[in-house]
């Protein structure tokens, strides 16, 4: 016996955390940083320097700040 089902039953976006947000804007400042080193005058270690700094705020803010909490269950 078949099921039927509708055509959109298989389709459908995927849900993101925070969390997942959190990884996925780690490494934009940087990227950034690698930007901004191409289009200026400024040396790499200088731009990739100055991108590193807003990332590793963010880094720091995901492990303390927004980290993930334990909850206990109930039996």
């Amino acid at each position: 016996m078949s099921v039927r089902t509708t055509r959109s039953d298989g389709i459908g976006l995927p849900t993101m955390s925070r969390y997942d947000l959190l990884l996925a804007l780690l490494p934009v400042p940087l990227l950034c940083g690698a930007v901004l080193s191409l289009i200026t005058p400024l040396s790499d270690p200088t731009a990739l320097g100055a991108g590193s700094l807003p990332s590793a705020l963010l880094f720091c803010y995901a492990i303390t700040a927004a980290a993930p909490t334990v909850t206990e269950r109930s039996a």
